[in-house]
């Protein structure tokens, strides 16, 4: 195990709490506590949403250098999407969760594998070139933000995919977003790998600024804590929160 960074935990571990505080909302939506559907879907929540989305992946893609055995970290956590997949669809399928963030995750490390090894082996350590790369994946990530709604593009230019590419799971998995698909948590590779990159150059980048490692040991060690067991909390805290507001909204 790589040295860990208190400031990256504790990111990490604000993105956590602000998850928790997300899908308590949804969850008591769910039951008909207090939150509204109409609230839920409303655009300040949406944004709410997307902040949590990015802070994570962007994190998991900057940790990925941070860490070690990445075979077997992949693994686990694409494991444990699986898992969460086969339960929601067996236990809970008007709620399941099908290409979730945790099957992003681990396709996202296993995918980075060979691309960290391909630069290592190329000797890259060029700021300037980390540099065009992140820009690259910004810009990869945005062009292909609507994937999933059909089309490619941003701005005034769109660019609208073939039908035919929308059909069957694998195409969902990829972002070719198959009709009638439902997830309540679907991150498909495209566009979301992009931007787990954009958070791998990041740290290239980052580590090439002088002092940093001074900087990056500075955090808040409750919050920190937090941060360094994002995945079992990740796994947790919905059957915690499932299971609190079904008691309440059974005794309303």
């Amino acid at each position: 195990m790589k040295k860990r960074y208190a400031l990256i935990d504790t990111l990490r571990g604000l993105a956590i709490i602000s998850m928790i505080g997300y899908h308590a909302c949804w969850i008591m939506s769910y039951f008909g506590i207090l939150i509204s559907a109409d609230t839920l879907f409303s655009s300040w929540f949406n944004a709410w949403q997307k902040s949590i989305c990015i802070s994570f992946i962007v994190i998991a893609g900057f940790s990925f250098s941070l860490g070690s055995n990445h075979v077997r970290s992949g693994l686990i956590v694409f494991g444990w999407g699986l898992i969460i997949t086969v339960i929601t669809v067996l236990f809970f399928y008007d709620i399941r969760i099908i290409f979730g963030v945790l099957t992003l995750t681990g396709s996202a490390i296993l995918l980075t594998i060979p691309v960290d090894k391909l630069l290592n082996s190329r000797d890259i350590g060029n700021k300037s070139c980390y540099m065009i790369f992140l820009a690259v994946e910004i810009l990869l990530f945005l062009f292909t933000y609507n994937i999933n709604r059909g089309y490619l593009g941003f701005g005034s230019f769109r660019l609208n995919l073939p039908a035919e590419l929308y059909n069957g799971y694998i195409a969902t998995y990829l972002g070719f977003m198959t009709p009638g698909f439902y997830s309540t948590d679907y991150f498909s590779l495209m566009p979301w790998y992009f931007l787990y990159l954009s958070g791998y150059f990041l740290h290239k980048i980052v580590m090439k600024i002088p002092k940093i490692t001074e900087i990056l040991t500075k955090g808040i060690p409750p919050i920190a804590k937090l941060g360094r067991h994002s995945l079992p909390v990740y796994i947790a805290h919905p059957i915690v929160l499932y299971i609190l507001f079904y008691c309440i909204a059974a005794n309303m």
